[in-house]
């Protein structure tokens, strides 16, 4: 029932998408400001935040008319679970227990790195009468997805031979590793990043992104904007990324965007 009804909701942004397209294909061209440059291509960069994690973009399109810009987006960045965060202030309480800084994320058993290509376009509701005003509209846009999946390694201690005879090895979680992996007394903290990454798996998927667009720049060739909305990721692989949470194919999140580029 669960799974019907993330395809029913993936299915809906999609049909939304696509239905406020051809509306936005349909909308008449009006006439450009006389006081405004004309602008034809527009190009940024994206720094985007949400709690399921950071990602980076750079956007580039074309402006067919005053009130109108297509785009296309390339984005990378990391997906988290939402427990994560929980996750890491256990560790940090741990931490001043003991004296020393554990850095690392109880019970997490992958990261998901994903790159996303998109299209889409930004529709303005109204146009900038003064250099004090604020250029709002929405923007949606919809692609593919290219998720790689890595193991999560920590470092345990091993053996012990006194304060200065510790050893450590690196795991990762398995059915065998788990009463180690989870044992917080012995664990010290996390492997070096290049552990796994001769491991990692693809998981293909698609993406629906959509919300509000705030462009505060005085000047109209250059783009100074916010924007607050929502994103959904949908892989055709279910991604276990916590120990003792259901690996799930659907990440919902809000998110927050700065941009900055120009138009010329």
């Amino acid at each position: 029932m669960k799974g019907r009804f993330v395809y029913f909701l993936l299915g809906a942004i999609l049909a939304f998408a696509s239905e406020m397209e051809a509306q936005a294909i349909q909308w008449p061209k009006p006439v450009q400001p006389s006081k405004q440059q004309i602008y034809t291509h527009s190009s940024q960069v994206t720094i985007k935040l949400s709690p399921g994690g950071m990602q980076f973009g750079y956007r580039f399109g074309q402006i067919p008319n005053y009130y109108t810009d297509k785009y296309y987006q390339i984005e990378v960045g990391q997906i988290r679970h939402p427990k994560e965060m929980n996750s890491g202030l256990q560790s940090l309480k741990s931490s001043i227990s003991r004296g020393f800084f554990k850095n690392y994320t109880y019970g997490k058993q992958n990261s998901l790195f994903t790159l996303r290509a998109s299209q889409g376009q930004t529709v303005f509701l109204s146009e900038k009468t003064s250099k004090k005003n604020v250029l709002v509209g929405y923007t949606y846009r919809y692609g593919i997805s290219a998720g790689l999946i890595k193991p999560y390694y920590i470092q345990v201690v091993n053996e012990t031979d006194g304060i200065s005879g510790r050893n450590f090895k690196d795991i990762k979680y398995s059915e065998e590793t788990r009463e180690a992996f989870l044992n917080d007394e012995d664990i010290f903290g996390r492997a070096p990043f290049r552990k796994g990454l001769g491991e990692m798996e693809f998981a293909p998927g698609i993406h629906a992104q959509g919300g509000m667009h705030f462009d505060w720049s005085k000047d109209d060739r250059l783009i100074l904007a916010t924007e607050i909305g929502l994103m959904m990721d949908f892989y055709f692989t279910s991604i276990p990324l916590m120990v003792n949470q259901s690996a799930k194919p659907f990440f919902l999140n809000l998110y927050v965007s700065l941009q900055f580029g120009k138009r010329k």
